[in-house]
């Protein structure tokens, strides 16, 4: 295979939008922290910390906000 021949990656779709787009930071916030709770009932323990990092990020936005 050559190198003009890959394709460009996949965007993964958990990946969460840009800032200024999409849903407000208190939408993002409960549904990473939804996804965290998910992922860990089901034993996946690293994504559960990765989704729990995203929402911890989105709640620091949200303390910036109110202040």
């Amino acid at each position: 295979m050559k190198l003009s021949d890959r394709k460009p990656p996949n965007r993964d779709r958990r990946t969460p939008p840009t800032r200024g787009s999409g849903p407000d930071i208190r939408t993002r916030f409960d549904r990473a922290l939804a996804l965290g709770r998910g992922y860990e009932a089901v034993g996946d323990k690293v994504e559960a910390e990765r989704f729990y990092q995203q929402a911890d990020h989105y709640r620091r936005l949200l303390n910036d906000q109110a202040a």
